[in-house]
């Protein structure tokens, strides 16, 4: 039992160390927010900013009105993301001709399906299959289908697994779309 001394001598050490303490917490609340912070902007720095970005080839037809006979283009597809439209897997992206006086390069949504291999050595690599899709931008464009892109994931085995699991099931169920999707663009994030 503390006397009246002994307890104003209490009062009086906690007092004092008030101060300290908040320093003390203030200091070990920067340092947490400091590595915390660190770590994000590692992993938001992790991926080469000069990284290339996805593209694929296709081929087609353009022409410049309705009535006008079409000629046959080559052209590359930028992916800048992957959705749903109509409930079916898009590749949303950029389409570029080879010959720059066709036309300029423009925004596109191309319906697609994706497969899975899932290889234990090589991890999980998916290939995203192009329908063909017809664009009305002032003039016309024909996207032949059976273009390809493949996504792959193999240095996480972790990530590989989670990518084949999402596929298959999106393949299974028509309902996944949107999974399967959001799954891509990780994949493509990544790249």
């Amino acid at each position: 039992m503390l006397s009246g001394r002994g307890l104003r001598g209490e009062v009086a050490r906690r007092v004092q160390e008030g101060p300290r303490m908040r320093k003390i917490l203030i200091a070990m609340f920067t340092l947490m927010f400091m590595l915390v912070g660190g770590v994000a902007a590692q992993s938001v720095l992790a991926r080469p900013l000069d990284s290339a970005p996805l593209t694929f080839p296709v081929t087609g037809t353009f022409s410049p009105g309705y009535g006008v006979t079409g000629v046959a283009f080559q052209g590359t597809v930028t992916v800048h993301s992957f959705g749903v439209q109509d409930g079916q897997l898009a590749v949303q992206g950029a389409l570029a001709a080879t010959d720059d006086s066709l036309f300029s390069p423009f925004a596109v949504t191309i319906p697609a399906y994706a497969n899975v291999s899932d290889d234990a050595q090589s991890g999980c690599t998916v290939v995203i299959t192009t329908g063909g899709t017809f664009i009305d931008a002032g003039f016309l464009v024909y996207i032949d289908g059976g273009a390809q892109v493949t996504l792959s994931e193999t240095g996480d085995p972790q990530a590989a697994r989670e990518l084949c699991r999402v596929v298959a099931t999106a393949t299974r169920n028509s309902a996944d779309q949107q999974a399967l999707a959001r799954t891509l663009n990780r994949v493509l994030g990544a790249i």
